[in-house]
């Protein structure tokens, strides 16, 4: 007779506080090497507290500006390493403007939901 094999299985929820530093972390390590980012946005179920063992970290990335088109700007804001998986979302402030002129449901519940984690200060005129 076969023994099931659930009690083979664990599931384990990625460390909340691991996250909250590495977080912390890379978002230092994007403002450093990215001149042309203003904000930082995280987003989705990290953002509400609602994780499960498979949730990724989302973050919204606002740029001043990119000559580069939106697929090829992911990867170079993408962490080598990580606790979790990550997904980057750079828009630059312009399109941003523009899709939500649009209704762009994606960005508006992004931008709802979402928790500040950077802001470039305002530059003095």
């Amino acid at each position: 007779m076969d023994t099931p094999s659930s009690h083979s299985v664990k599931i384990t929820y990625p460390d909340r506080e691991a996250i909250k530093k590495a977080l912390h972390e890379l978002v230092k390590d994007l403002v450093e090497s990215h001149p042309e980012l203003e904000a930082v946005i995280l987003f989705g179920s990290f953002a509400r507290g609602d994780s499960v063992p498979a949730s990724d970290v989302d973050l919204l990335l606002i740029l001043a500006q990119s000559e580069r088109p939106f697929h090829e700007r992911i990867p170079k804001f993408l962490p080598s390493r990580f606790p979790v998986g990550v997904e980057v979302f750079p828009y630059t402030r312009e399109e941003m403007e523009g899709m939500l002129r649009e209704g762009n449901f994606f960005l508006k519940a992004a931008l709802e939901e979402g928790v500040e984690l950077y802001r470039r200060p305002p530059r003095p005129e």
